[in-house]
């Protein structure tokens, strides 16, 4: 390996592959993004390309002098040619390998700083231009244009150049590239107007032309100078053959964008973190009076990553919040995610308006375009939304419900019994002093249960999931019940109790289907014989059979459907989700 293909080795997988090849077939490294190439021109001529992509960001600028921050300095090229043109120019990325080979490439006019753009410090209105060259794909779109927007003068601009998603279809998997109608629509909820939009697509393309053609014909040199195993290199290859042909199918794109900085929204829409959990109580505390929310009850519903929520802010205090939990199901046998909605609330000072222009609909469309649909976080959702909500989302053109079976919860209700215990089965408490004992007989009671709801949708019930839901909430007591064969010992099934006054909850059940009817009744037994009177369960309506005939059957709640992003046909899940009222957050 020559000297200076060497100094981009240490770079990070893949960029060390792309500076690689570069090096090795043209000589030199200017660049470490895509291309523009004329029509009809060879792939080889990717260096041209390369300037070309560069000379067409150039033309797009105002005239110097103008201040610039590059979010992703690459190698340091673009910003020593903005410097030699008059610019006064601000260099930043996170990959200290990336700033070191900039430092020794860039100008000494160009300022460089290792660090990401959330914790860059500048002043207010200290630059008039953004400039992302490869480097939006990587960056969560609301804090890229929250901090965009601060750091922009008036009529500031960010300028994007980079591969995006221009329409989604059901084989993507999370993380792909962002969807380029999310990212407008959400850089236009942070406070910006859309003022170019230009696809270079066709002109692009070819660059995954030339990385495969070079990969192949160097293959050998890369596995034993990058040190690299067959397999990672065979990996890279199959996804860019993947990229290739999503950019042929038009589902893949490289586009130009130009924001211009409008004013300052009414209400800041991000992410939710960790730091944010005490705003989110006070929110709770002030919506759902006399009710409070814990710090141990956040944390257990949203902690350790499993928040997937949207705020809405202003002036600095939280005052909407759409809350999501990510959580794992069998979809027709096959593992997926979920995302439950919970925790949909809107400060009393700001539901005057409750329409598109609402901090409402700014929430949940963010919502809905990062966590539900194809590409998202997840693939589907499910909640409880109480009918003021479902019906507003429903005119909003966000969820929408049909009344089809499976599409609403219901409680069944059954009197309680007394007697003698049942010549077939026996019921008994699972001891928490055991708890490899009851993870043993969970963990094969979920196995019986998942292979007879290949046929539906129904959340994991395993051991570690009954434990953390049931036995470490911070607040409720539950106690989970094993009915077993008298004879044999066998379990046939748990259920999950929760007493309240003289009702008996079945919060939730692990077994095959089929002994649902048993477990009940035995549930029945044993409340009576406590002296409580009822005893209760919430399913969804498509499979009130498998349980006992209810005295009552009072209709809880409709289970809405994504209407809004990219989604599976609503007809997908309508009659197979298994849920009850454990599968809710809040009882």
């Amino acid at each position: 390996m020559s000297h200076t293909a060497k100094n981009y080795a240490n770079l990070d997988f893949p960029l060390n592959v792309f500076a690689y090849c570069l090096c090795v077939q043209e000589g030199k490294v200017n660049y470490l993004h895509y291309g523009l190439f004329a029509e009809n021109e060879s792939i080889q001529d990717a260096k041209i390309a390369q300037q070309r992509s560069t000379n067409f960001l150039l033309d797009k600028l105002p005239k110097p002098p103008c201040r610039i921050l590059e979010i992703g300095v690459g190698l340091g090229t673009t910003a020593s040619q903005l410097a030699k043109l008059g610019y006064a120019v601000t260099g930043i990325s996170p990959d200290a390998k990336q700033i070191s080979l900039a430092k020794h490439n860039a100008s000494d006019k160009v300022k460089l700083e290792c660090t990401t753009l959330q914790e860059f410090i500048a002043p207010p209105d200290s630059f008039e231009v953004i400039l992302l060259q490869e480097s939006a794909q990587y960056l969560e779109v609301l804090a890229l244009f929250n901090k965009a927007h601060k750091l922009l003068t008036q009529d500031g601009l960010v300028f994007i150049i980079d591969e995006i998603a221009l329409k989604r279809t059901e084989t993507d998997t999370p993380h792909e590239l962002p969807l380029v109608d999310h990212t407008i629509a959400q850089a236009q909820r942070c406070g910006f107007k859309l003022t170019e939009q230009i696809d270079l697509s066709k002109q692009a393309m070819p660059s995954v032309d030339y990385l495969l053609w070079v990969i192949d014909k160097y293959r050998t040199n890369i596995l034993a100078d990058l040190n690299l195993t067959t397999s990672v290199l065979d990996e890279l290859q199959t996804s860019l053959q993947q990229y290739q042909q999503k950019y042929r199918n038009g589902y893949y794109g490289y586009i130009f964008l130009q924001l211009t900085k409008t004013r300052t929204p009414r209400w800041q829409v991000t992410l939710v973190t960790e730091q944010d959990s005490v705003a989110v109580r006070d929110l709770f505390d002030e919506v759902f009076k006399p009710e409070t929310m814990s710090p141990e009850f956040w944390n257990w519903k949203y902690g350790d990553g499993k928040g997937l929520c949207v705020a809405a802010w202003r002036n600095d205090k939280m005052v909407g919040h759409f809350g999501g939990i990510k959580k794992e199901i069998c979809y027709f046998g096959l593992p997926k995610f979920t995302v439950q909605l919970a925790d949909v609330m809107v400060s009393t000072t700001e539901r005057a308006i409750l329409t598109k222009r609402s901090a409402l609909f700014l929430i949940e469309t963010t919502f809905l375009e990062n966590n539900i649909g194809y590409g998202a976080n997840t693939w589907i959702g499910y909640g409880f939304p109480n009918d003021a909500h479902l019906k507003l989302a429903k005119r909003l053109g966000l969820l929408g419900v049909h009344d089809a079976i499976g599409r609403k919860i219901v409680e069944l209700s059954w009197s309680t019994t007394t007697g003698r215990p049942s010549l077939w089965t026996r019921i008994r408490h699972l001891q928490p002093s055991q708890p490899e004992q009851n993870k043993l007989i969970i963990n094969k009671l979920w196995q019986q249960m998942q292979a007879n709801l290949t046929h539906a949708i129904v959340g994991i019930h395993n051991w570690e999931h009954i434990y953390y839901r049931y036995l470490l909430h911070p607040h409720h007591k539950y106690e989970l019940l094993l009915v077993t064969r008298r004879l044999t010992g066998q379990a046939i099934g748990v259920a999950v109790i929760c007493r309240q006054d003289d009702i008996c909850h079945i919060r939730d059940f692990i077994g095959n289907p089929k002994y649902v009817f048993e477990v009940v009744q035995q549930v029945q037994r044993i409340a009576g014989n406590w002296g409580m009177k009822q005893v209760k369960a919430w399913i969804t309506d498509n499979f009130i059979n498998c349980f006992p005939n209810s005295e009552e059957v009072k209709d809880m709640a409709y289970i809405p459907h994504n209407t809004w992003s990219k989604y599976l046909p609503s007809e997908t899940e309508e009659g197979h989700w298994w849920l009850m009222s454990g599968d809710t957050d809040f009882l």
